[in-house]
């Protein structure tokens, strides 16, 4: 594959908050991944805190509507090891410049004809850290991805506005799914993608992905690089503040 060409990708990206790479990997790479992820959607009742169903609660016995699975490439090492995820890596080293590691990743399989959507939102609103994030987000369909069957939708430029309000749309462990409401979407990009395509977006920048109404799994596995890794979380000047505030013994009364 030819090196990635960053230099219009990056004005690209900073006009807009997200962008298509069409040729970021392989169909072989795809089908590897796949090899790997799909044996954690086989066994996803058994993998606990990882494992939600982005529809909200069950019913003993019923299957999920939108199974995902976080943390996918600790679970299964060898995701990294990837065409793919090198790929991801170096596009995003290059579009901010400065060492990036690994942040987050997670899959999604909505099963066929499902009426699930995952809501407009922007990434920011789950970040729990006292900084914000500094990364590049990419989503990686593992097959042909289609309006139909669930793809990718953008609102250009909204990572140059602030966070918005953001609600509970499902609940999920401790948390729960988010959504922003009153959104006019009459300005929003759909971005179909063929196999060994992805595409890039801003923490700010809202998007969402429809219900899949295809006869068969719409796959996608997401992908979070962040500027020097866990350490910018770790040592960042308000991240230790933060830290220490924690630590100090509360006010106690005379």
């Amino acid at each position: 594959m030819a090196p990635i060409q960053p230099a219009d990708l990056s004005e690209r990206f900073s006009r807009d908050g997200f962008a298509v790479l069409e040729h970021i990997t392989t169909a072989d790479d795809i089908a590897r991944v796949r090899s790997l992820l799909d044996p954690l959607f086989e066994q996803f009742e058994l993998l606990g805190e990882r494992a939600f169903d982005l529809a909200g609660p069950r019913a003993p016995g019923e299957a999920p509507k939108s199974p995902e699975v976080n943390e996918a490439a600790v679970l299964v090492p060898e995701l990294r090891e990837t065409l793919t995820y090198q790929r991801c890596r170096e596009v995003a080293r290059k579009l901010l410049g400065v060492p990036v590691g690994y942040q987050f990743d997670h899959a999604i399989y909505k099963p066929p004809h499902n009426e699930t959507p995952t809501a407009w939102h922007q990434d920011e609103a789950y970040n729990q850290e006292p900084i914000p994030l500094r990364s590049i987000h990419f989503w990686i369909p593992l097959q042909t991805a289609t309006v139909q069957n669930g793809c990718m939708w953008f609102m250009p430029g909204s990572h140059h506005g602030p966070l918005l309000t953001h609600r509970i749309a499902s609940r999920r462990g401790a948390g729960g799914t988010l959504a922003v409401d009153g959104l006019d979407a009459s300005a929003a990009v759909a971005c179909p993608l063929a196999l060994g395509g992805a595409t890039i977006h801003h923490p700010l920048t809202l998007h969402y992905t429809g219900a899949n109404q295809s006869s068969d799994y719409r796959r996608a596995w997401i992908l979070h690089f962040g500027a020097y890794g866990k350490v910018r979380r770790l040592f960042h000047p308000k991240s230790i503040a933060a830290k220490l505030r924690t630590w100090m013994p509360r006010n106690r009364p005379a």
